[in-house]
């Protein structure tokens, strides 16, 4: 202990410098080695670094993006689907526009734009959504992929007294997010109360798409236009309009793939 003391005396503070990587000024000592210093921000950084340790904002952003993935519910047809893997009928026009929208899309995404796919079931419409949601994600975009009746569970589930996940923080992620893809639009189970008016699901809804006005989203649903705005009543030509906004509508047509797996 004596020669630690007898050392500490021979430090002596003899000025100060400014660090040329961040501007941090710190102090100058005159030691038996001589003169030394470092610059303790950059320091810890490079300590990070060498430790592989994450910054605070690398996991906050790790945190953000394993919340996303945790509402994502993909089938096992879907988990290997691209772009390049859908096979459009060659007897179908619509089936190629909507192949090569996808791509302009991918190619071309600004988190502004967004996709409306409608048609009958069995087209590739999810295929396409979620070859999107991949496509995109891998360009380092956070997005989520989900159906419309899981999101809606998942809403429905913050209502529990043992939910530890608010209704806030999902709706603070669907804000966020630079793309959602909503698959199957129409399909969520709407109940009208005694005056004919929208339930807690249209609601839903439409908060979900007013507050994407000008953030890019991709929908698939199996409903034309007028029946959606007729399944949900009051809110119906108000969720329309919003999930038109800045939409190019893809309408697809032809033999459902299931339906010639089959039989």
């Amino acid at each position: 202990m004596e020669s630690i003391k007898s050392f500490m005396k021979t430090i002596e503070e003899v000025g100060e410098e400014e660090c040329q990587d961040c501007g941090n000024v710190y102090k100058l000592y005159q030691t038996p080695r001589g003169i030394t210093g470092a610059c303790k921000p950059c320091e810890d950084a490079k300590f990070k670094k060498e430790m592989n340790l994450p910054t605070v904002e690398e996991y906050r952003t790790s945190k953000e993006i394993n919340f996303i993935h945790s509402f994502e519910r993909v089938t096992s047809d879907l988990r290997k689907a691209t772009v390049n893997s859908y096979k459009p009928n060659q007897d179908e026009t619509t089936q190629k526009i909507a192949k090569q929208t996808a791509i302009d899309f991918i190619t071309g995404f600004d988190g502004l734009k967004s996709l409306v796919f409608s048609g009958s079931p069995g087209l590739g419409k999810s295929h396409l959504a979620y070859a999107i949601a991949k496509a995109i994600r891998n360009k380092g975009y956070k997005v989520l992929y989900i159906k419309s009746t899981d999101l809606l569970e998942r809403i429905r589930g913050t209502y529990s007294e043992h939910s530890n996940v608010t209704e806030e923080r999902i709706f603070k992620m669907i804000n966020d997010l630079d793309l959602l893809v909503l698959d199957d639009i129409g399909s969520e189970y709407v109940k009208s109360n005694e005056f004919g008016y929208e339930s807690w699901a249209s609601d839903v809804l439409y908060k979900v798409f007013d507050m994407r006005l000008e953030k890019a989203t991709v929908c698939t649903t199996n409903y034309s236009e007028s029946e959606l705005e007729a399944k949900y009543g009051n809110n119906g030509p108000r969720i329309i309009d919003r999930m038109m906004d800045l939409a190019a509508p893809i309408r697809l047509e032809g033999e459902s793939y299931r339906r010639k797996e089959r039989f």
